[in-house]
């Protein structure tokens, strides 16, 4: 299934059911991984486990199959990550979700270091 993500400009693509890199059906512990290393051939890629985690998906009148009109938190949380290549959850990723204005989940908050 091919979709569209028309709010995320600079998303080479979104993989449902496995990793792009692997294949459909290959498997990865979490629930959503983005491509943000420059030097990776699938560099912009998101790819999720499972449709359900897409958001709210309406059919296209395109080339694509379906388009995402509402992106799920996951999503935006991903694409945060292609945004800032090479950053994990630090400050530039959490201003990058700052500036989509998502919100940012309590476990991944900037935690004071412990003395």
């Amino acid at each position: 299934m091919r979709l569209d993500v028309p709010d995320m400009p600079g998303l080479a693509g979104l993989f449902v059911g496995g990793c792009v890199e692997r294949g459909e059906g290959s498997s990865f512990r979490a629930r959503a991984h983005a491509h943000n290393d420059r030097r990776d051939p699938c560099f912009g890629w998101v790819c999720v486990r499972s449709i359900r985690r897409i958001g709210v998906i309406a059919p296209a009148q395109g080339e694509s199959d379906a388009v995402v009109v509402k992106p799920s938190r996951l999503l935006w949380h991903e694409y945060a990550h292609i945004l800032v290549p090479g950053h994990g959850h630090d400050d530039t990723w959490r201003a990058a979700m700052r500036e989509l204005k998502q919100p940012i989940p309590q476990r991944y908050k900037r935690r004071p270091r412990p003395q």
